[in-house]
Order: C-alpha cells, then sequence, then structure tokens
C-alpha cells in the first residue's frame, strides 16, 4: 500500500518537473510580454486599423487636462 503511494507521488512530481522544464524551454520568461512600438501614439494606431479616436464626454477625472 504505502509502495504504490510513494510510486504514485514519485511520477506526480517527476511530470509536474517535466512541464515546468518544458515551459521554461518553450517560452522563457517573457513569452508573455507585449512589446509595443513606442513611437506609435493612440491615434497612429486607430488610423492604422480604420478607426478614430473619440473623446469621452464627459471627460472622465482620471483623464489629463
Amino acid at each position: 500500500m504505502k509502495k504504490r503511494m510513494a510510486q504514485k507521488l514519485a511520477l506526480a512530481a517527476m511530470l509536474v518537473l517535466g512541464a515546468g522544464v518544458g515551459i521554461f524551454l518553450i517560452g522563457g520568461r517573457d513569452s508573455g510580454a507585449v512589446h509595443a512600438d513606442s513611437g506609435v501614439t493612440t491615434e497612429a494606431a486607430a488610423a492604422a486599423a480604420g478607426a478614430t479616436v473619440q473623446p469621452t464626454d464627459p471627460p472622465l477625472k482620471v483623464e489629463p487636462k
């Protein structure tokens, strides 16, 4: 009984370790990071997508003056 439980625990530990190594090798740390172009404004990005930027009415308190 204890031997079977130890085998299951060892298998689970190996699977977790293998998955962690696989994620590290495939993705790395910055795989989900957004790499935005710092020179593009909101208006330019909207125009490239065929959209326009409209101000909110009334302006929100968090918007810069």
